[in-house]
């Protein structure tokens, strides 16, 4: 199932896990049938028989606090035999790649390991229905991959019907036997997942299109990098307390005028790195320094990063919109046509009286980009920015980094997003894996 940003793709998924009016308000009218039952018919426990669902916050549903405790608790739960619940927890384990990690902490998982630990404890399960909202939306393209095959095996196998919401049609469409598109919230589309490899289907939906731009010629370049360096990480050694051991001596630097991207496997030390350079985190060993002027200095100041993470939404202080854009703008008062311009260059305009909380996850990234741009900052660390960007928000993401390079600013993006690595970045930096614990 896709759509673009703000269509109704994840209200769909609640509502059809019971959710809507139960737990998120709203007037709800027509009704839902699972496996021919009424959905207001069921108590919770008797959708959850019927129906998994894996939400894009992988966070949202924790009870457990290993790998495998998490993958279990759904299989426990419904009075399994011990044996059982252990054949489907390895079963789930290996399905998504996270066997190495079953005895690992879940809050201790990079957020792509975090998002393959939702799938799985949704596998464990094996409900006659399951709903994933963009499950791949953070994993490497190997984990996508083994996560997207193990649903289609399941679908294939086991007769389960399997709903994936996503924007990375290309990898889902590879597998899917139908698709349904939703425009405003309604069907605009049912039919043949092969359209999504028609440039003009995917042009007249807002879909991500079939060839990214790097592929015809057109990409775009953002920044040469030919400033010199703004941030600079020196023999940098890392190791979170207690856990595994990320970097034992980096060295990076990060220049003006340009983008660097970030990329390897999930675990690989991307949102470390983005977190060190910005201050988030201060390295075991080595030092990160920052220019100001003709001179290194360490610490950064408030104008010399801005961070967006992989859940951006624990930045926003405001009621409003536009409350949380004026709050970040340089601009004496953040008002008047600057902030006007910023918002609308980011498709916000229309929804500046909103609750920053109430956006769907696309519209809440694009919400965090046009606010730390607005900051001006000298460097601009994004973490996994294209979540929940259809193609055409996804062009606009590109195009104002381009401009904000181009005026002097120094990006700094991490992503696993075939649709952003595509592109062809001027300066790209491959992590290699972080072998187990």
């Amino acid at each position: 199932m896709a759509g673009r940003s703000g269509a109704g793709k994840s209200l769909l998924a609640r509502c059809l896990a019971g959710l809507v009016p139960r737990v998120f308000p709203g007037k709800v009218t027509g009704r839902v049938d699972l496996l021919a039952a009424p959905l207001a018919s069921l108590a919770p426990w008797e959708v959850a028989q019927r129906l998994g669902t894996v939400f894009q916050d992988p966070r949202a549903g924790w009870f457990g606090d290993t790998v495998a405790e998490e993958v279990a608790f759904g299989p426990e739960n419904l009075g399994l035999p011990p044996a059982e619940v252990a054949r489907r927890v390895d079963a789930a384990l290996d399905a998504t790649g996270l066997s190495a990690f079953r005895g690992s902490p879940v809050e201790a998982l990079s957020l792509g390991r975090r998002q393959a630990s939702a799938v799985a404890a949704a596998l464990a399960m094996r409900p006659a229905i399951l709903v994933l909202d963009e499950p791949t939306s953070m994993l490497d393209a190997v984990s996508a991959r083994r996560v997207l095959d193990a649903l289609a095996r399941l679908a294939d196998r086991d007769g389960v019907a399997v709903i994936v919401l996503e924007h990375r049609t290309r990898l889902v469409a590879e597998r899917a036997t139908r698709l349904v598109v939703l425009e405003r919230g309604q069907v605009a589309y049912d039919g043949d997942p092969g359209r999504v490899r028609d440039g003009a289907f995917c042009r007249r939906f807002g879909l991500r299109p079939p060839e990214t731009p790097a592929a015809t010629g057109s990409a775009p370049d953002v920044g040469s990098g030919e400033a010199g360096p703004v941030a600079r990480a020196e023999a940098v050694a890392f190791a979170y307390p207690g856990g595994e051991t990320v970097f034992t001596g980096l060295d990076l630097e990060v220049p003006a005028g340009g983008a660097t991207v970030v990329t390897g496997p999930n675990g690989s030390g991307k949102t470390t790195l983005l977190k060190l350079l910005a201050g988030l985190l201060r390295p075991g060993r080595g030092r990160i320094l920052y220019r100001r002027g003709g001179a290194w200095a360490h610490g950064p100041r408030r104008s010399d990063v801005a961070f967006v993470g992989q859940a951006p939404e624990y930045v926003f202080r405001h009621r409003t919109v536009e409350g949380e854009y004026a709050s970040w703008c340089v601009a004496e008062g953040g008002a008047g046509d600057a902030a006007e311009a910023g918002l609308a260059r980011l498709d916000l305009a229309g929804l500046r009286a909103r609750h920053p909380l109430s956006l769907s996850e696309g519209e809440k990234r694009r919400l965090a980009v046009a606010s730390a741009l607005a900051a001006r900052p000298r460097l601009l660390a994004l973490d996994e920015p294209s979540v929940g960007f259809d193609g055409a928000h996804l062009d606009g993401l590109l195009a104002a980094l381009d401009d904000y390079a181009r005026t002097g600013g120094a990006v700094l993006l991490a992503s696993n997003d075939p649709d952003v690595l595509e592109r062809g970045w001027p300066r790209r930096v491959d992590l290699a894996p972080v072998p187990a614990a």
